[in-house]
């Protein structure tokens, strides 16, 4: 009997770990055309072929889009959606089905193509004239879309990324556009979109370290979703961050991992990336450094292992939020005196605070009458290097701008003087002073070369 037990037990057991084994998810983002390069002869494990893609262009040739792939093992049902249009096809024995059975178009560039309880949705999207979070929900029988009615819609909100966990689906940061208000503003946090109460919510993105939000708006970023996880990828001018800023979100809990391992990948320029289970695959490839590319495999399991954990995706309650606005009035009444004095002390403290700025700001005009002063200086400067590359320190020295000690300001002040000198030798030589040349041996970088006679 103990046997027979022992021998049942192990039969469920390596069943349970092979199932748990077997990828769940596969997704895969393709660009009209751009996929060529590479020298794949099929995708998602030989499901979709480069037939299909090439079917796919031909269709799609005069208004090239993003196709995004989806298979679903259990059913095996493997969807396609055409980013800006309407636009979802079946594949089914290496054939192209259009399931889409009308000539509408709209505003579904960038939109969230997911599948919920056996159908297809898309949220959320991009157009010229504004964003929306709307949900739609792909009938197939009538061969259409149809709007889905959610509470507490954000308006004018478009996401940055999202993901789909158990309960719903979270959208990452992202920008608020309408010109008809006008309105152009970030969101730095994102929402929550709970698909049983077909309810928004937002949501917190609690880091002490630094302000991801702040580093996304001024940076490239992108959100890549795999089985278990969410990758936000972004490049950063921060040197304690590195150059790509890799952070790992578990999509049941929530929690924000900082990933500190090798992260010199280009993932932003691939001509397209395939996820199976928790891996993503994607094409490196640089079209200024003449190479042939190469295929990246990343593992967000084993980044998972190399992370450490640095902060929360939090819910917030949209009910306390509520309550805490219905009860200003009464506390705006009761601390009348107090919120007068207050605001008084803080418009002096913020009009000290813009005196200062004001006094530390770069004055392009100011500059160009310094430059003028000291443009002698610095060409007696630049001279001695002529026709040699300098990196960024040794440029900086020359230029005499090494001891500024922001990182921003002394790129800004480079970069105008770059812009005021190559202006000043032109009119007198015709043609520039300084060139920028990318490393070869690392792209991120460039050299600065100085070239005060011609050579053509």
């Amino acid at each position: 009997m103990k046997f027979k037990l022992l021998f049942f037990s192990l039969i469920f057991l390596f069943s349970f770990n092979s199932k748990a084994a077997d990828p769940e998810f596969y997704q895969l983002r393709v660009t009209t055309k751009k996929w060529e390069v590479t020298e794949r002869s099929s995708f998602f494990e030989g499901r979709v072929s480069r037939e299909i893609l090439q079917r796919l262009d031909s269709i799609y040739e005069k208004s090239p889009s993003t196709y995004d792939f989806i298979y679903d093992p259990s059913s095996q049902s493997l969807k396609v959606f055409v980013h800006c249009t309407f636009d979802v096809y079946t594949l089914r024995e290496n054939q192209l089905i259009e399931d889409y059975k009308f000539n509408n178009r709209g505003y579904t560039c960038g939109s969230y193509f997911f599948k919920r309880n056996n159908s297809f949705q898309i949220l959320g999207a991009r157009g010229f004239w504004n964003y929306h979070a709307d949900l739609l929900k792909f009938d197939s029988l009538k061969g259409s879309w149809d709007f889905i009615q959610t509470k507490q819609q954000p308006l004018d909100y478009y996401q940055l990324g999202a993901y789909q966990n158990s309960k719903g689906i979270v959208t990452f940061l992202g920008e608020y556009n309408n010109p008809r208000i006008p309105r152009l503003e970030n969101e730095a946090n994102g929402f929550f979109l709970d698909l049983e109460k077909k309810s928004w919510q937002p949501i917190q993105l609690d880091i002490e370290e630094f302000d991801l939000a702040e580093i996304v708006k001024t940076n490239q970023s992108h959100l890549y979703e795999t089985q278990d996880y969410a990758l936000s990828v972004t490049t950063s001018q921060l040197p304690n961050l590195g150059w790509y800023l890799w952070i790992l979100i578990e999509k049941e809990t929530g929690k924000l991992y900082f990933y500190e391992g090798s992260r010199d990948t280009d993932i932003f320029w691939s001509s397209y990336y395939e996820v199976i289970g928790n891996n993503i695959r994607f094409f490196d490839y640089h079209l200024d450094s003449g190479t042939e590319g190469k295929e990246v495999t990343i593992d967000l399991d084993s980044i998972r292992d190399n992370s450490r954990e640095i902060g929360q995706i939090k819910l917030i309650d949209a009910r306390e939020k509520t309550e805490t606005a219905s009860l200003f009035p009464l506390a705006l009444w009761i601390g009348f005196p107090a919120v007068l004095l207050l605001g008084f002390w803080m418009g002096r403290q913020l009009q000290n605070k813009k005196k200062e700025e004001d006094l530390t700001q770069l004055d392009p005009e100011k500059e160009g009458e310094d430059l003028e002063e000291e443009s002698g200086e610095i060409l007696q400067r630049l001279l001695t290097h002529d026709g040699e590359k300098l990196n960024t320190e040794e440029f900086d020295t020359a230029l005499g701008i090494h001891q500024i000690t922001n990182f921003d300001s002394k790129r800004i002040k480079r970069s105008r003087l770059i812009k005021a000198l190559n202006k000043q030798y032109e009119e007198k030589k015709g043609f520039p002073l300084i060139t920028r040349i990318k490393n070869p041996e690392d792209k991120r970088f460039v050299f600065y070369k100085i070239t005060f006679e011609n050579g053509d």
